[in-house]
Order: C-alpha cells, then sequence, then structure tokens
C-alpha cells in the first residue's frame, strides 16, 4: 500500500511479480461528517481486504527527498494507514511497514525518481493514477 494523502493505493505482490488490484485504492474523504466518512473508509478497506485475500498488509514509508508535506495531509495519510492498519488486524492479517529503499530493491528498480517514475517497468501497460503507484 502507498499512501498519497487519504488515498491509499493498492497492489499486489506474489511470486509472479506486481499485479494491479481491483479495488485499486481506498480513499479517506475529509469533510464536515468526519465521523461518517472514517466508518466508510473502514467499511472500504475492510471490503478490499476481504476482495484481495492478501497474506499480508505492507505500508511503504513516506518518499524521501521532495517538497514538505503539509500537517493536514500528513495527518489525513496517517489516520487512513492506521485505520488500514486496525482493519487489518481485525481480519486477522499481519501488518508491516517497508521502506520505499526495499521495496525498489526488492522489485528490482532504480533508487533515482519517484516510485510513481517507475510504474510502467512494474506494469507496461499501466493505468497512471496520477503522480502515485
Amino acid at each position: 500500500m502507498n499512501a498519497v494523502g487519504g488515498k491509499l493505493w493498492l497492489c499486489l505482490v506474489s511470486e509472479e511479480g506486481a499485479q494491479e488490484t481491483e479495488p485499486g485504492c481506498v480513499e479517506l474523504r475529509t469533510g464536515s461528517q468526519a465521523g461518517y466518512a472514517i466508518e466508510a473508509f473502514r467499511a472500504e478497506s475492510a471490503h478490499a481486504l476481504k476482495a484481495l485475500s492478501p497474506d499480508r498488509v505492507v505500508i511503504l514509508d513516506l518518499e524521501a527527498g521532495g517538497r514538505v508535506p503539509k500537517i493536514a495531509d500528513m495527518r489525513t495519510r496517517f489516520t487512513a494507514e492506521a485505520l488500514l492498519a486496525s482493519v487489518a488486524v481485525d481480519a486477522v492479517v499481519p501488518c508491516v511497514r517497508l521502506a520505499r529503499a526495499t521495496l525498489r530493491s526488492r522489485l528490482g528498480l532504480p533508487r533515482k525518481g519517484g516510485l510513481s517514475d517507475h510504474v510502467t517497468q512494474v506494469f507496461p501497460a499501466s493505468r497512471r493514477h496520477g503522480t502515485s503507484t
């Protein structure tokens, strides 16, 4: 799982390599009724975990370098990551964090550039999700 703000992009990885998923992401929406958004996000995350049946959930650490994220973006990201982790615990799916350097090494991706710059190396006919992977 790669977070961009409150949107968590999903990808399954097996012995055959990375696979695009459906759903491709879950998103924590903000607004005046945040409680409803949190419950909706938990339900959407639980549905995604059930549909994808992963052996574990891996949350990627922040991308090093680049611009300094806004506090509001970080709050939304960390809230979404924590909610996804709690849904994984409820579903008895192990949840771990992973450094992006480790992911790059495992997928044989270059060290330079953002992960989004290398999407086509993992998914040659990939549908690009904005600037995220």
